[in-house]
């Protein structure tokens, strides 16, 4: 019972280390999912201000307008792209980590279900020996009983 109790104090152990595992890559990916928003929110604000800043040029030269969206344009992609990429990263190595990890525990619950199984093995012939040795002893008072009464009777006649 002592060596069940451990084993499943062990799982228990196993399992909340995984839930922390998991609710760590959780918040990691919340933050990098927050502050790829960020970025490109500060992206979109500066193409907005660029936009803002052209119509207000716009009298000064079209063109020279049309050149800074562009430029803007570029980085903004470019930001998206490597906001995009990196997202990805992250996504994928939290996955990896988490898969790693339930890999890890689906081992420990197998061998802690070896090592029950093994314990309950052990006690079964324990068992089955302790009753070997008490039918022997039952049978070994009954003879004497008998041979106890049988002289007792011989005494009586």
């Amino acid at each position: 019972q002592a060596a069940v109790a451990a084993a499943k104090s062990d799982l228990m152990a196993l399992y909340d280390e995984s839930q922390a595992v998991v609710a760590t890559a959780g918040a990691s990916l919340g933050e990098n999912l927050a502050s790829a928003k960020n970025l490109l929110l500060a992206e979109h604000n500066a193409t907005q201000a660029a936009v803002a800043a052209a119509h207000a040029d716009a009298a000064e030269g079209l063109s020279a307008a049309k050149s800074d969206l562009l430029a803007e344009h570029n980085r903004t992609q470019e930001a998206v792209a490597t906001a995009g990429a990196s997202l990805g990263g992250d996504i994928a190595s939290a996955k990896n980590h988490l898969l790693a990890e339930h890999n890890a525990t689906q081992a420990a619950v197998a061998a802690a279900k070896s090592d029950l199984m093994a314990l309950y093995d052990e006690s079964q012939a324990v068992v089955a020996t302790a009753g070997a040795s008490l039918g022997e002893n039952l049978a070994s008072a009954k003879n004497l009983l008998l041979a106890e009464h049988n002289a007792t009777q011989a005494a009586v006649a």
